[in-house]
């Protein structure tokens, strides 16, 4: 009996070992997926926190006024030097808080399709990666018309949830706010129509710094009446403002694509 107990014993230390061993393999073959987790974790704390109601900090009858606060220096949520040793193309992150998306967006010089069936890790992927086009798009977000490409994952992964998210009911109400994570600063957008629109190549097609193609192509987007548009009737949008764009698949219609446009709204930077 006491030869089978250290059988026993024997055999939990080997599978305890087995498992330790096995655990280690998986994150040096999937360091990037282990960032990336972390990473959506820390933003969605970061954007949690940042709504939470101030604690109370009303005086008693024999304080003392504090001295005045001073805003503590800009520290991004989003660690890019982990990122960037599993992939040096992640540049950005998009986060749209109270859904799905939250992830790194990704640009290759030279090929702008790698992308679309490759993942953040450069791996052959038919969800591929959250992704703009060099040809058309800096990495600063300076441009006119940023576009951001992710495909329609019927699991609801990559762009997957922002047709049944700006589709419900208050559902722009709701998630009306983009935010872009940059190493040293974050942009923030605000949401103002998720359309469905047509295949023709946004960027390719139009001019943005024409301001009447600019004006042109935000009075097609404002005009757009369909059953999946949603529109901020009330929101002011100029050939002046600096556009956010996410662009993928329409559901039940391969002809079209669907976009969600955004204003850049404010800016947090370090000193």
């Amino acid at each position: 009996m006491k030869k089978k107990r250290w059988y026993i014993l024997g055999g939990g230390l080997l599978l305890a070992a087995a498992v330790l061993i096995g655990a280690a393999l998986w994150i040096q073959t999937h360091p990037a997926e282990t960032a990336e987790t972390r990473v959506q974790a820390a933003v969605a704390e970061h954007v949690a926190e940042r709504a939470a109601p101030p604690a109370s900090t009303a005086p008693g009858p024999e304080d003392t006024p504090a001295p005045e606060a001073t805003e503590p220096p800009y520290e991004s949520p989003v660690d890019f030097p982990s990122l960037w040793e599993m992939n040096s193309e992640i540049y950005a992150w998009l986060y749209i808080p109270g859904t799905e998306v939250n992830y790194p967006i990704l640009q290759r010089e030279g090929n702008d399709k790698f992308y679309l069936n490759h993942n953040s890790q450069g791996r052959y992927s038919d969800g591929g990666a959250v992704f703009t086009e060099s040809a058309y798009n800096s990495k600063d977000f300076t441009d006119p018309v940023t576009l951001v490409y992710g495909h329609y994952m019927r699991s609801g992964t990559m762009f997957g949830s922002l047709q049944a998210t700006y589709t419900a009911e208050n559902g722009m109400a709701e998630h009306q706010e983009i935010i872009v994570y940059l190493p040293e600063q974050e942009l923030h957008y605000q949401v103002f129509a998720a359309v469905p629109f047509n295949m023709r190549h946004i960027l390719y097609y139009n001019d943005f710094r024409n301001r009447k193609v600019f004006e042109a192509f935000l009075e097609q987007v404002m005009s757009v009446r369909s059953i999946n548009a949603s529109i901020d009737g009330e929101a002011e949008v100029t050939a002046e403002d600096q556009l956010l764009i996410l662009s993928t698949c329409l559901r039940g219609d391969s002809k079209q694509r669907y976009l969600v446009l955004a204003k850049r709204m404010a800016d947090i930077s370090a000193p």
